[in-house]
């Protein structure tokens, strides 16, 4: 299959009523990145043309009429549109109008179209406006003799581009709506909570961060299933707040999860241990949590997975004593990176200003509370609790965060070594 073959056409008309005529139009033949074809020609309306309209295209009446009139033109016109995907800014008009004249003339037309309006919208969710202007705009595209049919359609082969490139996936840089970029640079490149509001001022969104502009900056990207968040965004607010873990409690008092379901330790009466999903219950110990019950049993398959001994699959009877004492181990070993590494923990970072510490406290396997100080390291691992902010009281929520976190901070602790430490309260 050959390369397709587009037609990008402006057109100016007498107005916007239902008997509106043409009195311009401009076809730009396109195909395999290169411009095979120009036409463009006044038309004579055979109507009189408002000097409104004559003012805003700069045609004059003169002009038109020692124009073609369309019959005159319809040949020329309808050898390069057959064939050709036709390409305009408002199709329904466009190609609406070239319908409704050739209709007229007994020879209706039939085809393919791409309008870069339509498209726009979906490819570019949340923008103020959609006009050719706007548009051009957003892409730095530049446009000469605007309000000329050629002039127009010059705008829009270029605006074709872009947008053909973003819905085939040719497009590698972000790109963000222009009353997101002012808001974007302003965003530290810090530890903290990014919160994202509406006009009402209400909160849509929040999400923590090891690197708030960046986050950002992924976030905001325009993509067509962001169409409802972008378009609903109007402020984003940054709260550095030193560790990332402190920004990720504050959204969960906002919005916590919901636990339905939990997998725990269970031993059969051979003395084997296992994993087991359960129904979650407050106080009752728990390894992994979950708000769906088929994440519980995929992380449950998961689990038991990784448990599967080839060695003694297909084998007969069960299994001697060495051999669950080493099952148990394997059990056990899995368990614990699930658990805190050590009921006491605190997590020094830092803070919110230059001359400040953050610290996360971990007191018997619970999240006792965070806080924010100008001591040493050495001062708040000596008695954290002196300096406790914000206190919680078996909150499963931030106990779930702090596990999490510290996982993440195996794998990213070499590359912000200096900035963050852990140390083990004894």
């Amino acid at each position: 299959m050959g390369p397709r073959r587009y037609v990008i056409c402006d057109i100016e008309a007498t107005g916007l009523d239902e008997e509106k005529e043409i009195i311009e139009i401009a076809l730009i033949t396109w195909e395999d990145g290169k411009i095979l074809d120009v036409f463009e020609t006044l038309i004579n309306p055979l109507r009189n043309v408002s000097p409104f309209i004559q003012n805003f295209t700069g045609v004059s009446a003169r002009e038109l009429d020692n124009a073609p009139k369309f019959y005159e033109v319809a040949d020329a016109i309808r050898s390069r549109l057959e064939g050709s995907i036709f390409v305009s800014h408002n199709t329904d008009f466009d190609l609406g109008l070239l319908r409704r004249k050739f209709t007229e003339m007994g020879q209706p037309i039939q085809l393919k179209s791409f309008c870069t309006l339509k498209v726009a919208h979906h490819e570019i969710p949340g923008l103020r406006s959609y006009t050719l202007d706007a548009l051009c705009s957003f892409f730095h595209i530049k446009i000469k003799n605007r309000h000329r049919a050629i002039g127009d359609a010059q705008a829009t082969l270029k605006l074709f581009q872009e947008l053909l490139n973003l819905r085939l996936k040719v497009t590698h840089a972000p790109m963000y709506l222009p009353q997101h970029e002012k808001i974007l640079e302003k965003i530290p490149a810090r530890p903290g909570l990014l919160t994202f509001k509406n006009t009402d001022g209400k909160v849509i969104r929040m999400e923590s961060s090891f690197q708030m502009a960046k986050s950002a900056r992924e976030i905001m990207k325009v993509m067509p299933d962001k169409k409802r968040f972008l378009e609903a965004t109007e402020y984003i607010e940054a709260d550095v707040t030193g560790i990332a873990l402190i920004a990720e409690f504050k959204k969960l008092l906002h919005f916590p999860l919901k636990i339905n379901w939990m997998i725990n330790l269970q031993q059969l009466n051979t003395g084997e241990k296992s994993f087991r999903t359960r129904p979650f219950k407050k106080y009752a110990p728990g390894l992994w949590y979950f708000e769906d019950y088929h994440d519980a049993r995929r992380t449950l398959r998961e689990l038991n997975g990784k448990l599967i001994d080839q060695v003694y699959l297909y084998r007969e009877g069960g299994k001697s004593k060495e051999e669950i004492l080493r099952h148990n181990q394997k059990v056990e070993m899995m368990a614990r990176d699930a658990r805190f590494p050590s009921e006491n923990l605190v997590l020094v970072g830092e803070g919110r200003t230059i001359d400040e510490r953050s610290f996360v406290l971990i007191r018997q396997g619970h999240v006792l509370g965070y806080g924010f100080t100008r001591a040493s390291s050495e001062e708040i691992y000596a008695a954290p609790e002196k300096y406790i902010t914000q206190r919680f009281f078996n909150h499963l929520n931030m106990d779930l965060a702090a596990r999490r976190y510290l996982q993440e901070l195996k794998h990213v602790r070499s590359k912000n070594e200096g900035w963050r430490s852990l140390a083990e309260v004894s």
